[in-house]
């Protein structure tokens, strides 16, 4: 298998080829998460386990599972916890929609397909990852509630015009929107390009909109929290 290494801030090493790759919304998504020292977590639709790896590099300890339709985003996790002598992390090819498994977990995150309607303009591989051809969010709020503990968190990343779509997936599946913050690349950007949000398995009627989070400073660098974020400060 044909791979290139990328190293996370503090050394974890994550194998990436031209389809499994990650960008700035994994890495939000893993933060925003808040997964604790020692909690169970899944992330649904992995590609090359960059969200547990990332968990790994900030010192999560848990059992972690990355789940992955594709078998090659699998290998490359596999190649990576080699690398890295990963424990606690578990690479798993299946599909969501039919995986079982004897675990319950207190988080679980999904960077998911972000497009619903047009034609796919990739090869059919690529189209099915960003296009909901095989996993919506649907498919994930109702996997989440089958594997979540009580009261444990679905963490989802999306398109903000996708927001509705998520809060109907989660309450349709008994998981109750908690927390809702849109990323803006600028503080004078006229519309946010992702939104994260964070439902509760069985949790009670009440939400929170954060502040919004700022991609840039003034100067054109990253923010002070995105800096945090990368574990640059």
């Amino acid at each position: 298998m044909i791979y290139k290494v990328e190293t996370l801030a503090k050394g974890t090493k994550v194998c990436i080829n031209s389809t499994h790759r990650f960008g700035t919304d994994a890495f939000l998504l893993s933060d925003f998460c808040g997964l604790k020292y020692a909690q169970t977590a899944l992330d649904i639709g992995s590609g090359c386990g960059i969200i547990p790896l990332r968990w790994k590099d900030r010192g999560h300890k848990g059992m972690a599972v990355a789940l992955e339709i594709d078998a090659d985003g699998t290998r490359l996790l596999n190649e990576s916890i080699k690398l890295n002598n990963f424990e606690n992390i578990i690479a798993i090819n299946d599909d969501i929609r039919k995986w079982k498994s004897d675990m319950q977990f207190d988080v679980i995150t999904c960077n998911p397909p972000y497009f619903t309607s047009g034609k796919p303009k990739d090869d059919e591989k690529k189209a099915s990852f960003r296009h909901q051809i095989t996993l919506t969010d649907n498919d994930v709020a109702a996997a989440a509630y089958r594997l979540l503990k009580d009261n444990g968190k679905l963490c989802i990343c999306q398109r903000p015009s996708q927001l509705a779509a998520v809060i109907y997936a989660m309450k349709s599946n008994r998981i109750e929107p908690k927390i809702i913050r849109f990323v803006r690349q600028r503080k004078n950007s006229e519309h946010p390009w992702l939104v994260l949000v964070d439902g509760r398995k069985n949790g009670g009627v009440s939400l929170t909109v954060m502040p919004d989070l700022i991609m840039e400073d003034e100067k054109g660098g990253f923010s002070n929290e995105i800096l945090k974020i990368y574990n640059k400060i």
